[in-house]
């Protein structure tokens, strides 16, 4: 598995509960390492690499310039899909919905916010 450019990683405070949150929409959680006391898991969208995910405080402990820094983000991160509107029905009843469905220069997306305040943008994959 190749790791992209940019890999987000999200501090989150139960690193177990994110994992099960995104494996009900299809996400594979997989160890980050070795190191039992290292809470940091790797997730994988259909077989690729997606994100990372690691818990709060040991996020804060490793870099401690984010010690001040609440969970959640000012931004958003946007999925993939190879069928927009199928993904979009699977996901809709598991998730808190920020925006609803629109278009945008041609391309549907729909937003969620995770239980930790990440908002998600999917969108229909495409070639750049």
């Amino acid at each position: 598995m190749k790791a992209p450019a940019i890999s987000p990683c999200l501090g989150v405070p139960d690193t177990q509960a994110a994992c099960d949150f995104y494996e009900k929409l299809g996400f594979t959680a997989l160890p980050g390492g070795d190191d039992a006391n290292d809470d940091i898991r790797i997730l994988l969208f259909e077989g690729e690499f997606a994100l990372m995910v690691f818990r709060d405080r040991h996020l804060r402990d490793w870099l401690p310039v984010l010690k001040d820094t609440p969970v959640g983000a000012f931004g958003m991160f946007y999925l993939a899909v190879d069928d927009f509107d199928a993904y979009v029905e699977k996901i809709r009843p598991l998730v808190t919905v920020t925006k609803d469905t629109l278009e945008h220069n041609g391309q549907k997306i729909f937003y969620f916010t995770d239980p930790n305040g990440y908002v998600i943008g999917v969108t229909q994959k495409q070639t750049w």
